[in-house]
């Protein structure tokens, strides 16, 4: 993984160019450094949009990026859209994330927070994101100990 290249971030629009010149180049995997720092940096609601929109393009998702989303989605001082940007690209984090032997990154939290999320938001918007991204996750094998839990959590929401 290659070291932050970004520099300063309220320099929106250089940043948006080297984002879009790494994403063509499919090398987003190699900024995940990068990406999860402009997720730390609140200011700019634009380079959050674009950063989430590529998180679903990343094969190997590394734990820092997940964790990175994952504050993004639990931030209620961020628009719902950016939130739920943020559920459906856990979603497809988790469901590529490579098992890990020597990570004591703890997916079943981050989960459990993604249900908790989903309890306790009022939005639509936000509820039918974090569901599908839950099932995504659910499916790929990511979270097998949560099938049965999410199963419930279907059960109630529909």
């Amino acid at each position: 993984m290659q070291q932050d290249i970004f520099g300063d971030l309220t320099r929106k629009d250089e940043v948006l160019l080297m984002l879009q010149e790494i994403a063509a180049e499919g090398r987003l995997d190699e900024y995940q450094i990068g990406l999860a720092r402009i997720l730390r940096f609140r200011e700019n609601h634009r380079l959050l949009h674009v950063v989430l929109e590529y998180a679903v393009r990343i094969e190997k998702p590394s734990d820092i990026l997940i964790a990175e989303a994952l504050n993004v989605l639990v931030a209620q001082e961020l628009p719902i859209s950016i939130r739920a940007l943020a559920a459906g690209a856990l979603g497809h984090l988790l469901a590529r994330r490579p098992q890990r032997i020597d990570s004591d990154f703890d997916i079943d939290k981050v989960m459990d927070t993604m249900v908790h999320v989903l309890y306790k938001s009022e939005s639509p918007a936000l509820k039918k994101a974090l569901f599908k991204a839950l099932g995504l996750a659910r499916d790929s094998g990511s979270a097998r100990r949560r099938r049965t839990s999410l199963r419930s959590v279907e059960t109630r929401l529909y």
